[in-house]
């Protein structure tokens, strides 16, 4: 008898497969929309829209960890990646970005103001690479 939870692993474990695979420069798009917003005092709010993540990479390692250029609405920046799978952290203008994985579908956006009082944001993300 086959287990219902094999193609579930499957499915996650080519979703969040290493980049290294990829040729350096093959560009990844994760494809989200927005869940919830939350702000620093963890008071959350219902959210919607569409976002895309453009993440090509610069260069990656043995573990898909390494340097990628992300772009999405109107901002580029550079990314680290700590792995195949995230955490992606990057800076634009005074606030630092983390993107983690939750789940195969599920992803975190926080973003940290560094200004001399700090403020930070969160957002819910429902995500699926498409390339």
């Amino acid at each position: 008898m086959r287990s219902t939870i094999t193609p579930l692993i499957m499915a996650g474990s080519l979703i969040l497969a290493p980049l290294h695979v990829l040729s350096e420069g093959a560009m990844r798009i994760l494809e989200c929309s927005i869940e919830k917003q939350c702000d620093s005092s963890a008071t959350c709010t219902p959210d919607s829209g569409d976002l895309a993540f453009n993440m090509e990479p610069i260069k990656l390692d043995d573990t898909g960890a390494g340097n990628y250029l992300i772009s999405y609405a109107h901002t580029n920046s550079e990314m680290k990646a700590m792995s195949s799978a995230g955490p992606f952290i990057w800076n634009t203008g005074g606030e630092i970005h983390t993107l983690l994985a939750n789940s195969e579908t599920k992803f975190l956006w926080h973003r940290l103001s560094l200004s001399a009082k700090p403020q930070a944001s969160m957002q819910f993300l429902n995500c699926a690479f498409t390339q």
